[in-house]
């Protein structure tokens, strides 16, 4: 029998393992619940997980070929989000959710681990699979790697998939290079002097010079930087006042800049820079800024891009075009040849059509089965990588 045909035999294996993930899910690197559940499912296969970086998980899979190892990559966090849905396997953790298919990423690297313990003989390489702490936050790939992961279990190659209800239900869709993007985090605290609202020339007005400072800072995309560049300023946070009839003296706002590579990073860096100074003369308040960086962009591998076009079916498969999203998966791929792929859930009629990151966030289980299926013919490729 062929992989294709036996993993048809794990649907009712995905649907419980990716519903019972998702009703624990937890936060960053607090993932307790979640190890445990992992540890217990694996150790009942016969196999001894790893702890690394306190929550996250190591699998090393013993093969026929041990020198041309690959590593599969499932995060693990879930997001800080109250889930609308009443089918019976909502978050038992008021407040957090599986907004972003982590439960299936996790879902599908299980399978892999009970299927190559069901047939040994496919075992034609060894496997490394990683269970990742923090993806949305602080981040864990990087921890991960300075623990010595690669080191002890090297690789050839790490491969790892993304549920995006943007791409037709059971679809695969991945592209050669430049796939997502590099994005910091940037927080600015605007200090006034406060005073009554009636008499604002006595005060210097926080909210007034936010409202300045973020119109100037939206026009830096439109009007600083070349069209066919691929940038992005959104702020996301603002915070400010006390009383309707109080000038505020302090505002905070937030937001994230994502590029596809250092020298447009840097440019938005030095743009927001040099406005907030302006706007601070202006307005003659006092104003912080402070940069977080975050994730590098997600770059794929050409060689890998062109192994999975020879082995998935091209019905299977659709483009990928990059997106301005952000995956840490990137810091894997900085240590290791690395190919993203992102595995469709959109099914409008079955209303798994919600963006990732809402309350309404749903799939159909069954198409962690086409990502399984594509990881076997993976681990099975007749040559080398």
């Amino acid at each position: 029998m062929q992989d294709s045909e036996r993993v048809k035999n794990y649907d009712e294996e995905a649907i419980r393992l990716r519903r019972e993930l998702h009703q624990i899910p937890e936060e960053g690197f607090d993932l307790a619940k979640t190890q445990a559940y992992l540890i217990n499912y694996l150790v009942d296969l016969g196999y001894q997980p790893e702890k690394v970086c306190e929550t996250g998980l190591i699998l090393y899979i013993k093969g026929q070929c041990d020198d041309d190892a690959i590593a599969f990559r499932a995060d693990m966090d879930a997001l800080c989000i109250r889930e609308e849905a009443d089918h019976d396997y909502v978050s038992r953790h008021p407040g957090w959710m599986h907004a972003c298919g982590h439960d299936g990423h996790m879902t599908m690297n299980l399978l892999l681990a009970k299927y190559l313990a069901d047939f040994p003989d496919q075992r034609k390489r060894s496997v490394l699979l990683i269970f990742q702490p923090g993806e949305e936050g602080p981040g864990g790939a990087k921890p991960m790697i300075e623990a010595g992961i690669f080191e002890k279990y090297p690789v050839k190659a790490i491969f790892g998939y993304h549920l995006f209800p943007f791409i037709e239900e059971g679809m695969l869709a991945t592209k050669a290079g430049p796939m997502m993007a590099q994005n910091s985090e940037f927080f600015i605290t605007v200090r006034g002097i406060s005073g009554h609202a009636a008499q604002p020339q006595r005060s210097m007005d926080a909210i007034v010079a936010s409202a300045s400072l973020i119109t100037c800072l939206q026009s830096i995309v439109s009007r600083n930087t070349n069209p066919m560049e691929s940038v992005v300023i959104s702020i996301g946070l603002l915070n400010g006042g006390t009383r309707v009839n109080v000038v505020a003296d302090e505002v905070k706002l937030g937001g994230t800049i994502r590029s596809f590579s250092n020298k447009s990073h840097e440019k938005l860096h030095r743009r927001i820079e040099e406005v907030v100074k302006g706007v601070e003369l202006t307005h003659g308040c006092n104003i912080e800024l402070e940069f977080i960086e975050m994730y590098p962009p997600v770059i794929n591998n050409e060689r890998l891009y062109e192994i999975y076009k020879e082995l998935v079916p091209r019905e299977n498969r659709v483009p990928f075009r990059k997106v301005m999203l952000s995956e840490d998966f990137s810091y894997f791929q900085s240590a290791v040849p690395g190919l993203y792929i992102g595995l469709g859930t959109g099914n409008e009629k079955k209303g798994y059509n919600k963006n990732l990151h809402t309350s309404g966030f749903n799939f159909d289980e069954t198409v962690l089965l086409k990502g399984m299926e594509a990881s076997l013919k993976l681990i099975n490729y007749s040559k080398n990588y």
